[in-house]
């Protein structure tokens, strides 16, 4: 089958996805990181009205959610390097609200650098164009082979998705690094868990506070407290 009838068909299979089914999944990886003086790592973002929240952000083709977490803090910190807790610790969070959004998820693959696409596209994006080439009866080796053609084909259509997040945020001790705000995060903080709640927009000492609502649902997680005072035990001071 020629790969401009596989696009044409895939898109095809993605509305009638979209139509008839489930929101698309898309798996998050997040990470708490705790420093040796109990402070929790904090960024602000404007972008879909996160506020501030603990880094996170879509997992990549091949990733997994710890990975995914390492790499989100390091990212939308602007360099700092956290290490899981030895107590493996995992908070598995319920899904969250549906977006629509293009295909391209966020991929790295959809901002290139440089114009030199990343061989690697959202771990969500990928599972959505195995169910649409299952829906067109497309043979799954031939995607795999021709995945990243297709991926930029569809995105460049903007193809519309519904999607889900399925957040999964780690338990991580602070390693190294110095915290400044990136292209994805206006302000980088460590604060005490108990002023969290608190925290309001950057610049803006009055007002109402802007927390992201995984944020206020890992604060309020069993024990939370308790397993941030046993991570500091194996972190470094921040910087």
């Amino acid at each position: 089958m020629e790969l401009s009838l596989i696009i044409d068909q895939m898109a095809d299979a993605i509305g009638e996805i979209n139509t008839n089914s489930t929101p698309a999944r898309r798996l998050v990886g997040g990470g708490v990181v705790v420093d040796a003086k109990c402070r929790l790592l904090m960024v602000y973002s404007d972008f879909a009205y996160q506020g501030w929240h603990f880094p996170k952000g879509g997992l990549d083709e091949g990733e997994n959610s710890l990975q995914a977490a390492i790499r989100e803090v390091f990212e939308e910190s602007g360099g700092v390097k956290a290490k899981p807790f030895s107590g493996n610790i995992k908070f598995e969070l319920q899904p969250g609200r549906v977006y629509r959004e293009p295909i391209g998820f966020g991929s790295s693959r959809a901002e290139a650098v440089e114009d030199e696409p990343s061989e690697k596209i959202s771990l969500g994006a990928y599972q959505l164009l195995v169910e649409a080439a299952k829906e067109a009866r497309i043979d799954l080796d031939e995607l795999h082979k021709h995945r990243y053609t297709i991926f930029d084909a569809l995105v460049e259509r903007e193809i519309p998705v519904s999607w889900v997040t399925v957040p999964t945020y780690h338990l991580l001790a602070y390693e190294s690094g110095k915290a400044t705000p990136t292209a994805e995060t206006q302000a980088v903080e460590w604060q005490p868990a108990l002023n969290i709640r608190d925290m309001r927009p950057p610049g803006k000492g009055s007002g109402k506070p802007r927390l992201g609502g995984a944020t206020r649902t890992l604060l309020d997680w069993p024990k939370f407290m308790e397993l941030v005072e046993a991570c500091k035990a194996e972190a470094k001071e921040a910087i």
